[in-house]
């Protein structure tokens, strides 16, 4: 069985199971029990589950049913790497930004690799590292159906759907055809833990919220990457510690990026030389914004896609 929708929200659960049902659909709830655990505060999510056959089809369903509550969904198009790329991505839900641009930046693929990105979205990441490096084949795994068909689109649109493709599957799930090695894996996995207020935007909060399982996504990016290939993440700085305990010790790069020169930094671009023995090392890495706020040199040619970043 894969999961649907996982969410702390009874009131959600119950209409997607009613939607399931109304579909034909069978479901079951997983980890109603957690509640002896969390007590009365519903903080642990339960997860909704439904035989394999009927995933593709169930995420259909929701997907339109919550649509159909929620109102229509926008999207809006933006431009990125100085406008080379013009990228659809939904008004609401998580949106790509900086962090993306610069996780693409700091694969060092090459003409001819493979390369898989773990949480897909809107393909922002993988469409500017096809940008940067055009002869290599990328696949995105994407749990949210709506989001690969975006994707997709925007592949399409910016001529590089013979190279990039996006599915729909559970990035932690992956299935027996895409369990293979990789050149490079790279992936932005949710930046929350479980802790924090869940946004009620339940696509905001998938993309968002880890629920405990950010040691899941490092473990299933490392354990798809050759020997001799690269795993890259970008992760919350607060959440470091988590991510090297994941992590092979030894093959570490870790590269912070700095707000602006005497800020702590917020984000950490971490990435594994699979099969390395080198000793792990702290970079430099890079500073973002001047004082006055506006972009610094180096930053700005990352942005813009005139370079990949330099461990």
């Amino acid at each position: 069985m894969r999961p649907v929708l996982k969410t702390n929200n009874p009131v959600l659960l119950s209409f997607a199971q009613s939607l399931l049902s109304e579909a034909k659909i069978t479901s079951v709830v997983f980890d109603e029990n957690a509640s002896v655990m969390d007590g009365s505060l519903g903080i642990l999510p339960r997860r909704l589950m439904v035989a394999d056959d009927d995933f593709v089809r169930g995420q259909m369903v929701l997907r339109e049913g919550l649509e159909r509550r929620a109102g229509p969904i926008g999207t809006t198009k933006d431009t990125f790497l100085g406008g080379q790329l013009t990228i659809e991505q939904p008004l609401g839900g998580f949106r790509a930004g900086l962090d993306a641009v610069m996780l693409a930046a700091a694969v060092p693929a090459q003409a001819g690799d493979t390369v898989l990105e773990l949480g897909s979205g809107a393909g922002t990441a993988s469409l500017c590292l096809a940008a940067r490096i055009p002869d290599i084949s990328i696949t995105g795994a994407e749990i949210d159906s709506d989001l690969v068909r975006i994707s997709n689109q925007n592949a399409t649109a910016n001529r590089m759907g013979d190279r990039v493709v996006f599915v729909t599957v559970d990035a932690l799930d992956l299935p027996q055809d895409m369990k293979h090695d990789y050149d490079h894996v790279m992936c932005n996995p949710p930046f929350h833990g479980g802790e924090g207020e869940r946004s009620p935007d339940e696509a905001r909060a998938l993309a968002t919220h880890d629920d405990g399982s950010l040691a899941a996504w490092l473990s299933i990016g490392a354990k798809r990457t050759a020997t001799g290939g690269t795993f890259t993440a970008i992760v919350r700085a607060d959440r470091l510690g988590e991510t090297l305990t994941a992590l092979p010790q030894t093959g570490l790069r870790l590269f912070p990026l700095w707000p602006r020169d005497g800020e702590a930094a917020k984000r950490v671009i971490v990435q594994l030389a699979k099969g390395s023995r080198a000793p792990q090392v702290l970079c430099a890495g890079l500073v973002l914004h001047r004082a006055d706020g506006s972009y610094t040199d180096e930053a700005d040619l990352v942005l813009r896609g005139a370079k990949g970043l330099e461990f």
